[in-house]
């Protein structure tokens, strides 16, 4: 029998799983990511709310690339 995540937001069983690195709670939507090496990280730790935030997609394409964005 499979052993799923449990949710550390409402203590479901987190039985979704997108066949490559996370599981999704079907109750309230919480994800984690299973990393190779037996690891797991949770999405909020990953895209927590003190992460930049780009106003434009000027900014974005700079952050993302280190590139311009034309307006072609």
């Amino acid at each position: 029998m499979k052993s799923f995540p449990i949710c550390n937001l409402c203590g479901a069983e987190m039985t979704e799983f997108d066949g490559c690195w996370w599981y999704t709670c079907p109750q309230c939507g919480n994800r984690v990511r299973n990393h190779e090496d037996g690891s797991w990280t949770w999405e909020e730790e990953i895209f927590d709310g003190g992460s930049k935030k780009h106003h434009s997609d000027f900014e974005l394409a700079d952050f993302c690339r280190g590139g311009d964005l034309s307006e072609d």
